[in-house]
């Protein structure tokens, strides 16, 4: 029976070698850093504070950041979108916003190739709102379709009263 009792410890022994070899591989190390770049941003001509609150990795490999920018001299802020290459190169960048403090606190890349971005603003009303800004993919505010409806009706009734002056003094 003592090479039975020895047998078991040797099975004992070697699983719990074997346990420690599978489980020492996921216990977390300090590692060396893998940081294989790193960018910072800031408005040309200078500003107190530029702060991102969102990013996404954009269809082309690059990244659009969503934040807000404080230029230097003002009391408020306009929304920031900046877009950049797949190594954190700026392409290009925006501001939105009005008079009042404006921040861009979240976006997405939509499927046009545009961006959304979704933040709140002082400048259009008396209070603090929601606000909802739809670029291009180059970053430039896209009307929503109700916008273009007044200038179309406009302009439609600015032919047609034209027109009929042209008419009326057969000049057509």
């Amino acid at each position: 029976m003592v090479p039975i009792m020895g047998e078991r410890r040797e099975i004992i022994i070697l699983i719990l070698i074997l346990s420690l070899v599978l489980l020492i591989p996921n216990i977390p190390l300090v590692r060396a850093s893998s940081e294989m770049w790193s960018q910072t941003y800031g408005v040309t001509g200078g500003s107190d504070t530029d702060i991102g609150h969102s990013v996404v990795e954009t269809s082309d490999g690059g990244f659009a950041l969503a934040g807000h920018t404080k230029p230097v001299d003002t009391y408020d802020s306009q929304g920031w979108l900046i877009k950049t290459d797949g190594y954190g190169n700026m392409v290009w960048n925006q501001t939105y916003g009005g008079a009042k403090g404006d921040q861009a606190l979240s976006m997405v890349e939509v499927s046009d190739g545009g961006f959304a971005l979704v933040g709140h603003t002082t400048s259009f009303t008396e209070s603090d709102d929601f606000w909802l800004v739809k670029t291009d993919a180059y970053g430039i505010p896209e009307f929503p379709s109700w916008a273009i409806l007044p200038i179309l009706v406009a302009s439609t009734l600015a032919v047609i009263v034209i027109r009929t002056k042209f008419r009326k003094k057969g000049l057509e």
